[in-house]
């Protein structure tokens, strides 16, 4: 058996999973370009506006060398917090592979600065999912709040973070070169991102062509699993579902903290080469999901 199991590894897997999505856009050429269609719209009419320009900035930042003269915790979090998924791992990773920062403080910052923007839970979700401005609010404040309690957790065991002394932390250039360079690495970033956006976007839609979610009988486990997948279509199934408004803030507080495989994906593309294992991010996001759905509970209590 152990023999068995050994022969299918990572990539094989991934191999194996890779033909059948080739197979099904054969079979079902219609629902692939349309969910192509979909994702690209998604990418070109919100992500790309919003993430694109804090990307050329962290770049371009990072090539001045300015981020190492800054409090990478503060920085970090603050950035993440205004831009969204998944500009906080990319700036992780930059620090890490021009070494202002080790790994063990890489681990800490990214438990607390992987974040949603505010305009995505108060608008999209609060405002046009739940019609809620309060709900909205409430699952920004838990948001946040839960990310920091995850990074208070998380770093216990370990000390400040801090930048490592580096002599020569600049990139050479001209600032013409440097922000040409920050913009043609941005336009990369954005590339990747859009390719998980069609990529998820297929396989949600293919879920649901296929009525896979129809098997799982209970509305909250249902709609989980949705949001396991893509939290922006798990908070609109939510949105949909004859629950109380608390529970539909509940649920969707969780879904954005987690993220969903599409945001992971596409934070652990950013984090390539940092050394911050899937595995070990996977449970950071867990963890801020739960304290989220924690805090939301409690504040739902206090204020709704």
């Amino acid at each position: 058996m152990d023999i068995f199991f050994s022969k299918f590894t990572g990539k094989r897997i991934a191999a194996m999973l890779a033909f059948l999505a080739c197979i099904a856009m054969v079979l079902l050429p219609e629902a692939a370009i349309l969910s192509a269609q979909k994702a690209i719209v998604l990418w070109a009419g919100s992500v790309f506006p919003s993430l694109f320009p804090f990307f050329i900035c962290a770049n371009f930042l990072n090539y001045l060398g300015v981020i190492n003269r800054l409090n990478p915790a503060a920085f970090t979090f603050s950035i993440s917090v205004m831009s969204g998924y998944p500009v906080g791992a990319k700036i992780i990773r930059d620090m890490r592979m021009r070494n202002y920062i080790g790994i063990d403080d890489a681990k800490r910052l990214i438990s607390f600065c992987s974040t949603s923007g505010p305009t995505f839970m108060l608008g999209a979700v609060g405002i046009g999912m739940l019609g809620s401005v309060k709900a909205g609010a409430i699952i920004s404040v838990c948001h946040y709040a839960a990310a920091l309690l995850n990074g208070a957790i998380f770093a216990y065991r370990g000390g400040s973070i801090s930048i490592k002394d580096i002599p020569q932390s600049a990139k050479s250039g001209s600032i013409l070169d440097l922000l040409t360079e920050a913009i043609l690495d941005a336009l990369k970033s954005m590339g990747v991102i859009l390719a998980y956006i069609v990529l998820f976007m297929f396989v949600t839609d293919l879920i649901q062509l296929t009525a896979v979610f129809s098997f799982l009988e209970n509305i909250y486990l249902r709609i989980a699993t949705k949001g396991i997948f893509e939290m922006t279509v798990g908070c609109s199934a939510m949105a949909y579902t004859a629950v109380s408004l608390q529970a539909k803030t509940i649920m969707c507080s969780i879904m954005v903290s987690f993220g969903g495989l599409s945001i992971i994906g596409q934070s652990l593309s950013m984090l390539s080469g940092s050394g911050i294992s899937a595995k070990y991010f996977i449970f950071t996001k867990v963890c801020h999901a739960l304290w989220a759905g924690l805090l939301s509970s409690l504040a739902i209590c206090i204020f709704m």
